[in-house]
């Protein structure tokens, strides 16, 4: 059996992903975080002298790495990296040395008894509506750009979209007598078409703001930048945190995905069912949609006076007497 250095080893891993049509994105994440590794390792040694003992000690050492440690431009942080950032490299490492087992480039798969670490999970906060109020008021609609950011807030609010998702979308994708929007599969994360209804208000901010565009431009994108070009994800996330600020809304929650996070939780606390949400969002995994299973204090103690034993005994009791709340 030949044996092949981490560069080399990395390149078959990589051509054999490629061949099978793995997207851009995914191919990327692969080199960043084999690029953490072998710079930690500080050698490019024979694929074969990897054990399970020096991955656990590449672990151990992302859990005491300080952010932007190795950092030139000045940025300094005490906080340690995230524990679902240290997993995420580690399964990257997981994917390539299974690769390498399985196609018998490697005699022993160093990783094959490595677990994740496990870690104390925090609850998620997002938006509330209060919060999705404000956000709305915040855009001078009179401006094109006003305009195109609130209505791009609209449609991620209304329909749980990615924020890439929602700034490829053309006019062509829009059903105005369906109230939707069809999605082919290469624009979804696991590459199936999918269909996402609208709310009627929504349609309607989307067709002004096609309307607007085709004032200007020659181009069926419907956000667009000042230019005329399709607007990029940064320039959006730039502008969500100066309205977050703006109104008061916490610019720790002021990023794109935190529309979508809003959209499932609202729609289970609103009565939506469980599935239908998995299909709206394209989640692969119902888990990922159950998470969003996630209720306010607010919510717990109107559903606890309704359902609460003790509070219907009362009422049974006590007719007209009514209970503290």
């Amino acid at each position: 059996m030949s044996n092949y250095t981490l560069s080399d080893a990395f390149t078959i891993f990589y051509n054999a992903k490629k061949s099978e049509g793995v997207r851009t994105r995914t191919a990327q994440v692969y080199i960043i975080n084999w690029g953490y590794f072998t710079d930690w390792l500080a050698e490019d040694c024979l694929i074969n002298t990897i054990t399970a003992a020096k991955i656990r000690e590449y672990v151990n050492f992302m859990f005491d790495k300080t952010k932007f440690s190795n950092a030139t431009d000045g940025r300094k942080s005490s906080d340690t990296l995230a524990a679902q950032t240290i997993i995420t490299r580690l399964m990257t490492i997981r994917t390539i040395f299974n690769f390498l087992a399985g196609e018998n480039y490697i005699v022993t798969n160093p990783v094959a008894k490595i677990k994740l670490p496990r870690y104390d999970r925090k609850e998620k906060i997002t938006f509330i509506d209060d919060d999705v109020r404000k956000l709305l008021g915040a855009p001078d609609t009179d401006t094109p750009t006003g305009l195109r950011d609130r209505t791009l807030m609209i449609l991620l609010a209304d329909g749980g979209f990615r924020i890439q998702e929602a700034l490829k979308l053309t006019t062509e994708l829009l059903d105005i007598k369906a109230r939707c929007i069809h999605l082919p599969g290469s624009m979804n994360k696991n590459r199936k078409p999918r269909v996402v209804p609208l709310s009627q208000g929504t349609v309607r901010e989307l067709l002004a703001l096609i309307k607007r565009n085709k004032t200007y431009f020659e181009t069926e994108y419907i956000f667009l930048s000042k230019k005329g070009d399709p607007l990029k994800a940064d320039r959006f996330r730039k502008s969500l945190n100066e309205y977050a600020i703006k109104v008061g809304v916490d610019p720790k929650l002021a990023y794109p995905h935190q529309f979508r996070s809003y959209f499932c939780t609202a729609y289970l606390l609103n009565g939506g069912d469980l599935f239908t949400l998995q299909r709206i969002v394209s989640h692969a995994d119902i888990e990922t949609t159950r998470s969003y299973v996630r209720v306010n204090d607010e919510h717990v103690r109107d559903q606890h006076t309704q359902f609460s034993p003790l509070v219907r005994l009362v009422h049974c009791l006590h007719p007209q007497k009514k209970c503290d709340q």
